[in-house]
């Protein structure tokens, strides 16, 4: 999502430019939700499939050898030096001598540009023509879209068609049970690996899991927290500082084990959190500088940021409590 910086907008000096980039999650619903994905929509596709690969085989068959004798590497350049994309650039290109004159008229022209007044009869002429021209495209191309639609659901969509390409009713969707057993045997091996890093890390897997976990509740994220988290970045000394690379594995990796299991993901923060309270109120620190960058939370990542303060405080509350008992 892509919206203009204005006044509104909180912490304007995090963003680069006059736009705020922001990513929202969508799932396969959202795209379902727009319509025309029903069976009947598959079954064009696969039919469009088929004619494929019948074309093709019928090109390999018959006509690809004779192709191949009769073509040499000097005719195939040709042919790729006169392909009308390559040469109706190349034939206004300074290549073409036809074109010396226009350049050197261009430069004249360049050279004693001057702005015409505001109430210039051939200015509101040349805007009403621009005008024009942009709502003929328009026009043109919604019908030649219409047009191109409407082709492709009554040629691929026809009974006929499908029945001849061996696309009966019954097989107008085929299920390829080879590709969800492979992916099912990826997710199964990624889940495997996962499960033996929720306890692996320190204060800045800490960081980023608890960062992931917040962040999921809103469903998007914008460019100002990732502004936050560089600028955290340099003030650290070198010699502690992230590499930009390992940064992007510990957030994909954290992501990967907050949505693989929640909630194993933040019984196990005090584990990565170790020992060293300063370092715990570092990180939470820079936890809550991240979270604020793009202005006020929602409910839900309040209440989220309220149990991860409360797991990054679990020693430091201990702490406190041991020493007033001890007084």
């Amino acid at each position: 999502m892509i919206t203009e910086v204005d006044e509104s907008t909180v912490n304007p000096e995090l963003v680069q430019g006059r736009y705020l980039f922001r990513l929202e999650g969508r799932t396969l619903d959202d795209i379902r939700s727009l319509g025309g994905n029903d069976p009947a929509d598959d079954a064009r596709f696969a039919t469009v499939a088929r004619v494929s690969e019948v074309n093709l085989g019928l090109y390999q068959t018959l006509l690809a050898p004779v192709v191949r004798s009769m073509v040499t590497e000097r005719s195939a350049e040709a042919m790729r030096a006169t392909h009308p994309n390559r040469l109706r650039f190349a034939a206004f290109s300074d290549r073409n001598p036809m074109m010396q004159p226009v350049k050197a008229l261009a430069e004249s022209v360049r050279a004693g540009r001057r702005p015409v007044s505001a109430d210039n009869p051939l200015l509101a002429m040349e805007q009403a023509t621009s005008t024009w021209i942009t709502s003929c495209l328009e026009a043109y191309g919604d019908f030649r879209d219409a047009m191109t639609e409407a082709v492709f659901l009554n040629t691929y969509g026809s009974p006929l068609l499908q029945a001849l390409v061996g696309l009966g009713v019954q097989q107008a969707a085929p299920h390829h049970a080879e590709r969800d057993l492979i992916r099912e045997a990826r997710e199964a091996q990624l889940r495997a690996e996962l499960g033996q890093r929720f306890e692996t890390g320190g204060l800045e897997e800490a960081a980023l899991r608890a960062l992931v976990y917040i962040r999921l509740a809103e469903g998007s994220v914008d460019e100002r927290g990732f502004a936050m988290l560089k600028l955290v970045r340099a003030s650290r000394p070198a010699a502690k500082r992230l590499s930009m690379a390992r940064f992007k594995e510990i957030l994909r990796e954290q992501y990967l084990l907050v949505r693989l299991d929640e909630e194993r993901a933040l019984r196990s923060l005090p584990m990565l959190l170790g020992e060293d309270d300063a370092g715990r109120k570092a990180a939470l620190d820079v936890l809550r500088r991240v979270l604020a960058a793009r202005g006020e939370m929602s409910d839900e990542s309040t209440r989220r940021l309220a149990r991860v303060e409360e797991l990054f405080g679990v020693r430091l509350a201990k702490a406190v409590k041991a020493e007033t008992a001890h007084v």
